[in-house]
């Protein structure tokens, strides 16, 4: 082969494998356009705000929110349009926001916009009710990791609502929560929990989760203003730990303040502590302090772990109930349904009807009243109103109308004793205005069955009657029908009743050696948070022994309970029993200390001082505020006080010479097992004529 064939051989074989290599790799790209992914829509789902897939509750004339999934190979295929089978009912948004037009049921179909085979459907129902408040029972709630709390919620609304509530937590890595309310600390940290109402009206109530790791050993875990009976001020409050520990009066400090912006300025003294498991204690204050709205903040820095609890004292009381009278053809009345109201408030009628000629008025920028001149005979006619104020806070209120005229005197039907606010105990007594409206000229009244004379007509009003206990010791526990009469100058006559639930007491007979300083021993009942005295449940009382040993013998009765017995020294509570069960008669024996502190008292040249002075004895650290103690009054210049604890204390004596006031004090008296003496002198002489 010459040169010349083998480069025209070469040539060929290039061609021919360059034309083999284009033959090849062709197909190849054409294969794959052939098998590259279709764009397509798989499948429309749609969910409620409640996470169905099948149906959801709109109130009328609010809206939700459906939550659609386009689950498609493309953005663009994810569009989809929306159908409504009845638009009177409802109608939908382009977003899938559906409103309630209408009570009813529709169904609103989600249907793919590139594939109108791929559709989702859901139910809506309508309802005519909406929720007007939702409400956390908590608004803070401190947990450990891994422990678990339960909130609960009241949600108020209109009839035929959809009350359904979604949970929710701001951060499922701090706290998480069921649709119980059952709430669970997972980490260290800080979430916020959210009931929220699903009918559109965007009612909510939220609860600060605080999460602690479990090393923390001890802290306040909750604190409240003790106030079993619903009174509008306490001087109890309850303060639970995480676990038991140990405490003393002086670990509380106590602070309160009116405004929630502003800074704890007050401090309340602890006067006693009470607990019987070291875990839970009710805290004593040496005053009533604590009224309906202002804070308090609880700090025992004995404590390990949280130190410092702050609370709203918000009274939820029972219904009040009032009575207004008036007579056909009175001038315009005018009376306030807003008991308690925080700020400005806003009612309306919960039940029943308002007489004739009488309208509720919400006042711009006050209250609301009542008003309006009646036209018409009103016999117990009762409106329930219900108020909102500016924080919230629901209170009730049941007005009964008296409204009668010169032919026809309606009387009132009242129930007392069935309220925790109002309770009535057997062998007790109580005072109780019945009212009436209508009548003509002088008015006499009569109880037609006084229950063999424990009831009898202690006044009579131009407007009611007052009925009383005539005698307490025939007064048992049970139900008293109490039918009073009453009779104008022309013989018109109008009849109610008086109810009165009274509940079981127990005879309490205490013996004492008639030492304490003022004379009293007090009983505290801890379910009820009330106070008794011994002179105030006292039916019958005598003494019996020598001079300066006298023993003193009280029969009382007091209402069923656990109690605290004592008496004061200095306005401090001498415990004489911690933990006392009266559920029966009781039979009690006190010994109370027989110690004394006495002196002279004695003018700046050494002379007893023969002129009215007052001696007040205070414990010493109590000498700087002066909240309590225990006095005498003298002028022959001496003093004495009896049944003196151990402790330390001290004397002021003060009074006026000549128009100008002197004071001076004591050194420290110091009462350990026995009697001790001081005497003081004073910064003035004997006047030139002493009090005889």
């Amino acid at each position: 082969m010459n040169g010349k064939s083998t480069v025209k051989s070469l040539i060929a074989l290039t061609m021919a494998g360059a034309m083999v290599f284009s033959m090849n790799t062709m197909p190849v790209s054409a294969a794959k356009k052939k098998t590259k992914a279709k764009s397509t829509v798989k499948s429309v789902k749609v969910v409620a705000p409640s996470g169905s897939k099948k149906s959801a509750t709109v109130a009328k004339g609010k809206s939700i929110k459906l939550a659609v999934t386009v689950n498609a190979t493309k953005k663009a295929y994810k569009k989809v349009t929306y159908k409504v089978s009845n638009k009177k009912v409802i109608s939908v948004s382009k977003k899938g926001v559906v409103k309630g037009k209408k009570a009813g049921t529709a169904t609103v179909k989600v249907i793919s916009a590139k594939n109108k085979k791929k559709t989702a459907s859901i139910k809506i129902k309508v309802v005519s009710g909406a929720v007007k408040k939702v409400k956390l029972n908590k608004s803070n709630l401190a947990l450990n990791v891994g422990d678990s709390g339960k909130l609960s919620v009241k949600v108020t609304a209109s009839k035929k609502a959809y009350k359904t509530l979604k949970w929710t937590t701001s951060n499922k890595k701090v706290a998480t929560v069921t649709s119980k309310g059952v709430v669970k600390g997972i980490g260290k940290g800080t979430a916020k929990i959210t009931a929220a109402s699903l009918d559109g009206t965007g009612k909510k109530s939220t609860c600060t989760v605080t999460v602690r790791e479990k090393q923390v050993v001890n802290g306040i875990k909750s604190l409240e203003v003790y106030n079993p009976l619903k009174s509008y001020s306490s001087s109890t409050l309850k303060v639970t730990l995480d676990s038991p520990q140990a405490l003393t009066a002086d670990d509380f400090k106590v602070e309160t303040k009116s405004y929630g912006e502003g800074s704890y300025m007050g401090t309340v003294s602890v006067d006693d502590i009470y607990t019987t498991d070291n875990q839970t204690y009710e805290v004593y204050l040496v005053s009533d302090d604590i009224y309906n709205g202002r804070y308090v903040r609880v700090t025992v820095n004995a404590l390990n772990g949280q130190k410092t609890a702050e609370v709203r004292f918000l009274v939820d009381p029972d219904t009040v109930r009032q009575v207004h009278t008036a007579k056909v053809g009175d001038d315009e009345q005018s009376f306030s349904v807003d008991n308690d109201a925080m700020g400005t408030s806003r009612s309306v009628i919960k039940t029943g009807t308002l007489p004739a000629g009488y309208k509720l008025i919400n006042e711009p920028y006050d209250s609301a009243r009542v008003r309006g001149i009646p036209s018409a005979v009103a016999d117990n006619q009762h409106v329930v109103f219900t108020t909102t104020d500016e924080i919230g806070r629901d209170t009730t209120t049941d007005v009964n109308f008296l409204i009668g005229d010169g032919d026809h005197i309606v009387v009132e039907n009242q129930t007392i004793g069935d309220q925790v606010s109002g309770m009535i105990y057997a062998k007790d007594s109580f005072y109780k205005n019945l009212y009436f409206a209508g009548g003509n000229g002088k008015i006499t009244a009569e109880i037609l069955n006084t229950y063999d004379g424990i009831f009898k007509i202690d006044d009579t009003y131009s407007d009611s009657v007052g009925i009383t206990v005539a005698d307490s010791n025939k007064l048992a526990a049970g139900t008293y029908d109490i039918p009073v009469r009453i009779t104008d100058n022309n013989g018109k006559t109008g009849q109610g009743t008086l109810k009165v639930i009274v509940t079981t007491s127990a005879k309490i007979v205490t013996k004492v050696n008639n030492n304490s300083p003022d004379g009293t021993i007090y009983f505290y009942n801890h379910n009820s948070n009330e106070e008794f005295s011994l002179r105030s449940i006292e039916k019958e009382s005598k003494y019996s022994g020598s001079v300066g040993n006298t023993t003193l013998t009280s029969t009382g009765y007091l209402p069923h309970g656990t109690y605290s017995v004592y008496y004061r020294m200095c306005g401090r509570k001498i415990m004489l029993n911690k933990s006392l069960n009266v559920s029966g008669d009781t039979n009690l024996e006190f010994t109370l200390p027989t110690t004394k502190i006495t002196g002279t008292i004695y003018d700046v040249n050494n002379k007893k001082y023969e002129n009215s002075v007052d001696v007040c004895m205070y414990r010493s650290n109590d000498l700087d505020t002066r909240y309590y103690s225990v006095s005498d009054y003298t002028s022959d210049g001496t003093y004495s006080f009896q049944g003196v604890p151990d402790g330390q204390y001290v004397l002021v004596v003060s009074g006026q010479k000549d128009g100008k006031y002197f004071e001076t004090t004591s050194g420290t008296i110091t009462v350990s097992g026995g009697n001790a003496t001081m005497d003081v002198k004073l910064p003035v002489a004997n006047p030139a004529n002493p009090q005889q």
